[in-house]
């Protein structure tokens, strides 16, 4: 942290305004691609496929992505994650508006969002902590659960107004634009890498920082029964 105290909100909530903007950009963008299944394909079993789609990535890889991103610098899986979105929701914009698209294409732009989402959310929960002193990080966190909520109420009614205005390609490439605002301060901001204690002054391989994550979940419940 730097000396000044209003140094670390600057960078943060730089960081974290661009973050918010994306996932407002996502929010719009999958409402609007969730009506467009809806209203070409009337099938609950492809709406229940393409939420498949989504949630499976994150729920393989969330246990394994945690040990790499802290081996990998935060700030640019961060930017990698969010130029993965920008980029296939770029290509499903031009899909659209060559009306090529069919609906596998979706499935796979949702997996792809996955997998972005499966290291992206790790990197910003483990960002904050480093950039935020310890006395302010649970307002950070109710802001963050503030957002989430409001986003989830404010984006569907946005969504539904655009989608009366502008055609799927034009509400995707607001996606694109959005997902551009997240990564601008990402390339100028630094973020603090933290700095792990290894013996013998090598680190710890990969596979058994995994398992005493999986361990350390298993205990963690029935410490607090415990105690």
């Amino acid at each position: 942290m730097d000396g000044h105290p209003s140094s670390w909100k600057r960078r943060f909530f730089t960081i974290w305004t661009g973050q918010q903007i994306s996932l407002f950009g996502s929010a719009v963008a999958q409402f609007a691609l969730v009506w467009w299944l809806t209203k070409t394909t009337g099938s609950a079993t492809v709406l229940a496929t393409a939420s498949l789609a989504a949630m499976l990535p994150q729920v393989v890889l969330g246990p394994f992505a945690g040990a790499l991103i802290d081996r990998w610098n935060r700030r640019w899986v961060m930017a990698a994650a969010d130029g993965a979105i920008a980029l296939v929701s770029a290509g499903l914009a031009l899909l659209f508006w060559t009306g090529q698209i069919q609906v596998w294409h979706i499935y796979l732009v949702k997996v792809i969002r996955g997998l972005g989402g499966a290291f992206h959310w790790p990197a910003m929960a483990a960002s904050t902590s480093l950039m935020v002193p310890d006395k302010h990080l649970s307002r950070v966190a109710g802001l963050n659960q503030t957002m989430y909520g409001a986003m989830n109420i404010v984006a569907p009614p946005i969504g539904a107004i655009l989608l009366a205005l502008l055609p799927m390609h034009g509400i995707l490439g607001i996606d694109v634009v959005t997902a551009a605002m997240a990564i601008v301060p990402l390339l100028f901001i630094p973020i603090p890498q933290p700095i792990r204690a290894a013996s013998n002054g090598r680190r710890p391989p990969y596979l058994a920082e995994v398992y005493d994550g999986f361990r350390y979940s298993s205990l963690a419940p029935h410490s607090l029964t415990s105690s």
